[in-house]
């Protein structure tokens, strides 16, 4: 059998249009893989209905995690709540353990988890990422510091998940863009943080609350000699990102894009720069 790599996205109402303009780029510019498969709450699926196509399946959540009740905003900000759970959960701890949820239940060796704001501007053979001996594994070394308070915690808290003693800072950094994983090295995460917790993955990280799921992944391999051996470090991501800064106008993106280095095939444009969708996709797709 031929190796096999699928993408997931994570996605909700708000981000529909980054999601359209996602999955256009990728219609134009990947080829090589099984699937792209958008996984969103059940109480968006009339509203991504559209995307459904040959090769993208619209996934709702409770065929992948146990009921959650949402409840009413606060701050601005949706909670999911369930009464086995301490506390509520945000939307974006739900994102990412649909991420995990979603890796386990489909059928390929390898998945990209790709988010609604990144747009492909370069063609991607993601078949070649499916058939490497050793996966690319994205690492920032010692970028987890006492300056990036969340880091060092989501750090911190997945060794602590993973029954790690967690050493002294600096810390390996393993959050990016187009983030690519192993099934296999996924299920041993999830088995081990079942062990150590007692608890089903989600209901620990629901727990948790203050976790990251690449940073999950990326312990979990520097920790395993055995994940470590099928993984290679690498220190440049696929995606060229625009972090923050004022919006850009079709002639800033351009100028933004030339920046792109041999091997970045992505762009990703913070949605709080407020940088217009239409020029994205007026930019990256012509």
């Amino acid at each position: 059998m031929n190796p096999s790599i699928s993408l997931i996205t994570p996605s909700y109402r708000g981000d529909l249009e980054s999601c359209r303009l996602l999955s256009d780029s990728i219609d134009r510019y990947v080829t090589g893989y099984d699937m792209h498969y958008i996984v969103i709450g059940d109480e968006d699926a009339e509203a991504f209905a559209s995307f459904e196509g040959k090769r993208r399946q619209v996934i709702v959540s409770s065929t992948l995690l146990p009921p959650l009740w949402s409840l009413p905003k606060w701050r601005g900000r949706r909670y999911w709540w369930a009464p086995h759970l301490r506390l509520p959960v945000y939307g974006w701890h739900l994102q990412q353990m649909r991420k995990i949820a979603m890796t386990l239940a489909q059928p390929s060796e390898r998945v990209m988890c790709i988010d609604s704001d990144n747009c492909f501007c370069r063609p991607l053979d993601l078949s070649v990422i499916a058939s490497t001996p050793k996966l690319a594994h994205y690492v920032a070394p010692g970028d987890v510091n006492p300056s990036r308070p969340s880091h060092v915690r989501w750090w911190q808290n997945a060794h602590r998940l993973l029954g790690l003693r967690a050493p002294a800072l600096p810390g390996d950094d393993f959050i990016s863009q187009m983030v690519v994983w192993e099934q296999r090295t996924v299920a041993s995460m999830v088995k081990r943080i079942e062990g150590t917790s007692g608890l089903p993955w989600w209901h620990a990280l629901a727990r948790v609350r203050h976790f990251s799921e690449y940073l999950l992944y990326g312990v979990a391999v520097a920790n395993d000699p055995e994940l470590a051996e099928r993984h290679e470090r690498v220190s440049q991501s696929p995606c060229l990102t625009y972090w923050e800064g004022p919006a850009l106008d079709a002639a800033g993106l351009a100028a933004f894009m030339d920046g792109l280095k041999p091997g970045q095939t992505t762009i990703a444009v913070q949605s709080h720069t407020r940088t217009p969708i239409k020029v994205i996709r007026e930019v990256a797709l012509g």
